[in-house]
Formats: C-alpha cells, sequence, structure tokens
C-alpha cells in the first residue's frame, strides 16, 4: 500500500468514525426523548391507577352501605359485608367478605347460610341498579330471589327491607315467590297465577 492509498483510508476512516459519532449523538437524543416519553407515561398511570383506586372505594362503600343495610334489617346478629380487592398479576381482583363478631369468612358459600347469601345477593343486583351507567328504569324483576330465608321474623323483615329500598330509592320490584312459604308476602300488589 502506498502512501496516497494509505491517507485516503485514513480520511474514509475519519468520515465514518464522524457518522458515528453523529449517529450515537442522534441515538442518544432519542434515547433521552423515549425515558422521557415513558416517565411521562407511568406519571399519567399513577394519576389513572389513582383516580381508579379513588372511584373503587366510593363504589365500594356505596355497594357495602346497600348490603350491609340490607342484612341488618334482616338478621338479629347480621353480618357486614366488605369487598376486598387484591393487585394480581397487574389486575386488581375483588373479593367479597363477610364478618360477624370480628371474625371474617371469605367464602360465604360455605361458611354461611343460604338465606344471608340470598339476601347479600338481592341487595347486590340493587346497589348494581342503581349504579349503572347510563341509568337504566328502577326495575327488578326476579325468580325466588329470598327463598332461602327462614323464619316468620326474617320473611316479615324482608317486607320491610322491600318496601323500605321501594320507597327510598324509588324502584320497583317484581318478584315471582311461592306464596305457601311467604303467605304474610301481601306487599304491594299480589298477582296469583293459577295452573
Amino acid at each position: 500500500m502506498n502512501y496516497s492509498e494509505l491517507q485516503t483510508r485514513v480520511v474514509d476512516m475519519e468520515i465514518d468514525y464522524r457518522r458515528a459519532i453523529e449517529d450515537k449523538k442522534r441515538e442518544l437524543e432519542m434515547m433521552e426523548e423515549k425515558q422521557q416519553d415513558r416517565k411521562s407515561a407511568e406519571q399519567a398511570q399513577q394519576v389513572v391507577q389513582q383516580l381508579a383506586k379513588e372511584i373503587q372505594q366510593q363504589v365500594h362503600e356505596r355497594i357495602s352501605a346497600v348490603v350491609t343495610e340490607c342484612l341488618q334489617t334482616v338478621f338479629d346478629e347480621p353480618y357486614s359485608f366488605r369487598i376486598r380487592f387484591d393487585a394480581k398479576r397487574g389486575k386488581t381482583e375483588a373479593s367479597l367478605e363477610f364478618s360477624r363478631a370480628g371474625v371474617v369468612l371469605d367464602d360465604p358459600l360455605n361458611e354461611i347460610g343460604g338465606g344471608v347469601i340470598d339476601v347479600a345477593s338481592f341487595a347486590l343486583r340493587v346497589a348494581c341498579l342503581m349504579l349503572a351507567r347510563p341509568k337504566r328504569r328502577r326495575l327488578l324483576v326476579l325468580d325466588e330471589p329470598l327463598k332461602n330465608v327462614r323464619g316468620l321474623q326474617n320473611r316479615q323483615r324482608v317486607r320491610d327491607m322491600l318496601e323500605k329500598l321501594a320507597d327510598d330509592l324509588d324502584m320497583q320490584i317484581v318478584l315471582n315467590v311461592d306464596l305457601d312459604a311467604y303467605p304474610e308476602f301481601g306487599l304491594g300488589k299480589v298477582v296469583v297465577i293459577e295452573g
């Protein structure tokens, strides 16, 4: 290799070097920009998560209040109701929890009587109807939703609960019930269908 070929090669290498420096500079600028975008996205995510948590808490309070009030209206030793939110695998999971006398029962289907489950299920339906957006017609049509509530006194309290909910929430409730099991259910207009 002669001197002029070496000089040309050095000049080419110098051009490649300067080009590499410029490329590196642009890539660093792009990396900084992407990092700023990521930080902005993380901040936005934190704001959204905080807002979602606050909304979740408000909804939880409203639902828990309705369910707990219904349980307290019907039963002598009522359960309290709450929804436990757990973050798992990047998502929020909700678990229904009942408690009484400081004891938390987190498997209600196996730890609580059917009447309590029926009243809580009914109350959850009411809460869902009240919280629905866009607002829906305040009408519940249900087939024997409270069939497992036992005892004359508890069934009379169910009647009182239904009247109170209908009046307080300005809603209409249509129930199919076994009148032999609920002879005292003469609430509102009773329609008996024979055959």
